[in-house]
């Protein structure tokens, strides 16, 4: 049975591009015949494959303007048992011309009907946003991939991304399901991915990947060459995590096992109805990040101890510290009657080990 897959979140810079090509010569690779639709008019999958656009006869523009022809047609790859359907800058003209929707998502829906007649599995590279293009493709899908990044901004639209989900379920497509949470860009030597990996699955459970996508540098080289990382090194890290994803889809389909959208996505929202995003999240983190990006106030800064430079920065982002110092200088928000306070972190080999927080600035007089 054919089975269409979208790869989507709002948030760009988390994996989509690199999980579509990736997980769809995956598959390839286990003897499923696929089909990678390039869905973002940036067309990065189609350029990380090195096709030309000055070439194509068929792309994803043409999915919605199913009268207009009578042959599909697709671009087969040097990788096993995959095909891409291609895209331009063209794409974006459906957005700017405000292309009826129930016109153009009918021919949409035609068009992957016979399409899904040809292949195993259909992943769709979505761009990152929730426009015209993103919602018409998850209306026509059968679940949806939602990667990740370890990083605490990568979580903040996911509140809004699950409405829209249930919307789109509710009115549009009753069948769409969560294939699964990925969460990718892990670095396990940092204190601060590791505290982000246990509280996502500590809040979805079920809903997320077994398989975690690790920063690998030869998943992007891959890319730079215009391979897939299968291709490029079947080796390295980067497939072997890209195959074991692969495979838990396989067994989960197999095995009949798919979870039920309704219960999960209602329990979820509920428990975070009262913020406006899933900080909540990060409520056991070592750091509380308030509403505001830069104003931070800490009620336990001794939770600092231990972590490393890249871990501070992931937290604080970049700041006028010196990165070589043994002595970084933060500016955060306090609780008390002054409301600007300072924070110190004293490094050892890289790691925090002492903070202090002062009213002033250190030396100042009041």
């Amino acid at each position: 049975m054919s089975k269409i897959i979208a790869i989507t979140n709002q948030k760009g810079g988390v994996g989509k591009t690199t999980t579509s090509i990736n997980l769809a010569a995956s598959l390839g690779v286990l003897e499923k015949k696929v089909l990678l639709i390039d869905a973002d008019p940036q067309g990065n999958t189609t350029n990380s494959l090195l096709i030309d656009n000055s070439t194509f006869s068929f792309e994803t523009i043409d999915l919605f303007n199913y009268s207009s022809h009578s042959k599909i047609e697709f671009i087969t790859t040097s990788s096993p048992n995959l095909s891409l359907l291609p895209t331009s800058i063209k794409l974006i003209s459906l957005e700017l011309n405000n292309k009826n929707y129930f016109g153009s998502s009918y021919e949409l829906k035609k068009t992957l009907d016979l399409l899904k007649k040809q292949f195993d599995y259909i992943i769709i590279d979505c761009n990152p946003s929730l426009n015209f293009l993103t919602t018409s493709f998850m209306c026509h899908s059968d679940s949806l991939i939602i990667p990740v990044q370890c990083e605490y901004y990568a979580l903040d639209g996911l509140h809004k991304l699950f409405k829209v989900i249930k919307t789109i379920k509710t009115n549009y497509n009753s069948n769409l399901e969560i294939e699964g949470i990925l969460i990718t860009m892990y670095d396990k030597r940092l204190i601060f991915s590791r505290h982000i990996v246990s509280e996502i699955y500590k809040n979805f459970d079920f809903l997320v990947f077994k398989t975690v996508i690790d920063r690998n540098i030869k998943l992007g080289e891959s890319q730079s060459h215009g391979k897939t990382i299968i291709d490029y090194d079947a080796t390295c890290v980067g497939a072997k995590k890209y195959l074991s994803l692969a495979s838990e889809i396989l067994e989960k389909d197999e095995e009949m096992s798919k979870f039920k959208l309704g219960k999960s996505l209602k329990q979820i929202l509920d428990e975070n109805k009262k913020r406006d995003n899933l900080i909540s999240i990060f409520e056991k983190m070592p750091i509380n990040k308030s509403d505001s990006t830069y104003n931070i106030y800490f009620e336990n800064t001794d939770k600092l101890i231990g972590l490393s430079k890249k871990d501070v920065l992931l937290i604080f982002g970049d700041s006028f510290n010196n990165q070589y110092s043994d002595c970084w200088m933060f500016r955060i928000q306090g609780g008390g009657i002054f409301k600007k306070n300072f924070l110190y972190l004293y490094f050892e080999n890289d790691k925090v080990v002492s903070v202090d927080s002062t009213y002033f600035k250190k030396n100042d007089t009041i």
